[in-house]
């Protein structure tokens, strides 16, 4: 996952070990580096990685697969069409994909075995997985974490754009959603994460085995502090804290100084609860790498601190999990339409036409109505200028 990798490769996944980062670690001088942790530590540590990061992490990721499913059909029907829907499928499907590699991820660095044994059935899977992990599974998921972030950004843009420019949203076709939504982050988020590509690798052993290790580069210390500090702090934290907060904030206030539909306020609270979520969730994993940037030259010569390995099973595993889990709630509690349309699905019964939040009618649809409440004026000017014709006719007849 994203943020401070240098926590995940040193410590928390022990296939990442490096020698050298690892005597760093264990043999700092105490009068720099601090007291070294103890046993107790130790063991605390264990218990909360396999209690949390690992059946924690796999139980909450398993009801968030369910509970994004059920966003994703409810919000597929036709009643749901608006562009403000659309977008949150493609949220949906992000955080989906994220949280199938979460549990992938979670039984990697808590139950499996780190060296593969072509003797069985489950080394011979764990070989499968150290191929797809440097050049799959691992980008992939970093990827799908950035497709999260900036679809969430996303979303705010074009609340923004509904609200504070509603003629340039009312013409789009309803493929801009496509092409000037989903693509861009999809693009961007595969763009920032082209050197996850080149971090980790197959270490090969004399007796056949495999493990995963990390690459030259990786340990490279101008790339740690140019790319994997800087660049991801910047992009991946700055950037969209601040635009989310920007927009939401303008968006919130137009709406509420303002006469808006309740479908507008519906939305635009909708999206405000998912922003404030997204802020709590991910802004420890922010402030850790934070932290890293501030105390580089301490964590390159002592490794980082014990606490940052606990404070990470939350920043890096247990809450952006979270987050991709608990949307549907949201959707759930601030939309009528949405819970009686999921109660629907459950009891197989027909969809009724309701009126309410996340309905059919968005802007374009409004628009579509708009027009065609014009053309009927245009008819009735049409036959009334006819019919004042025909009498001024009979007249001098």
């Amino acid at each position: 996952m994203e943020g401070s990798d240098y926590y995940e490769d040193s410590y928390d996944t022990p296939d990442y070990y490096d020698s050298e980062y690892q005597v760093n670690f264990t043999n700092g001088s105490d009068t720099y580096c601090g007291a070294q942790p103890t046993e107790e530590d130790y063991e605390l540590y264990g218990t909360m990685s396999l209690v949390i990061a690992g059946y924690g992490n796999i139980v909450l990721a398993v009801f968030g697969i369910i509970a994004n499913i059920l966003a994703i059909c409810i919000f597929s029907k036709k009643g749901f069409k608006s562009n403000f829907n659309n977008l949150l499928i493609a949220l949906a499907v992000c955080d989906l994909l994220f949280l199938i590699l979460s549990i992938a991820e979670s039984t990697r660095s808590t139950f499996q075995e780190h060296r593969s044994n072509s003797s069985s059935v489950a080394g011979q899977a764990i070989f499968l997985h150290h191929l797809l992990f440097p050049y799959f599974l691992y980008p992939l998921h970093n990827i799908l974490l950035s497709a999260s972030i900036f679809m969430t950004v996303s979303i705010s843009i074009e609340r923004y754009l509904a609200i504070f420019h509603p003629l340039v949203y009312r013409n789009r076709s309803y493929t801009w959603n496509l092409f000037c939504h989903i693509l861009p982050v999809l693009l961007i988020s595969v763009i920032i994460n082209v050197p996850k590509w080149l971090e980790s690798q197959i270490r090969f052993n004399e007796d056949g085995s495999t493990e995963i290790g990390v690459t030259a580069l990786r340990m490279e210390k101008l790339y740690v502090i140019i790319y994997q500090n800087w660049t991801r702090l910047v992009l991946l934290g700055v950037v969209p804290f601040s635009l989310l907060l920007f927009l939401n904030i303008r968006v919130f206030s137009a709406i509420n100084n303002r006469k808006s539909s309740s479908r507008d306020r519906n939305y635009s609270t909708i999206l405000l609860l998912v922003v404030i979520l997204f802020i709590l969730c991910h802004f420890p994993r922010v402030a850790l790498n934070f932290y890293e940037v501030l105390e580089l030259d301490k964590i390159s010569r002592c490794g980082p601190p014990f606490w940052s390995h606990i404070f990470m099973i939350f920043s890096n595993g247990l809450l952006p999990i979270l987050n991709s889990t608990l949307n549907f709630f949201i959707y759930f509690f601030a939309g009528k339409k949405f819970r009686q349309s999921l109660y629907n699905m459950i009891t197989c019964k027909t969809e009724d036409r309701l009126t309410g939040v996340m309905s059919k009618t968005s802007f374009r649809t409004g628009d579509t109505r708009l027009n065609v409440n014009v053309e009927r004026e245009k008819r009735n000017t049409r036959e009334n200028i006819q019919l004042t014709e025909f009498r001024k006719s009979n007249v001098y007849v």
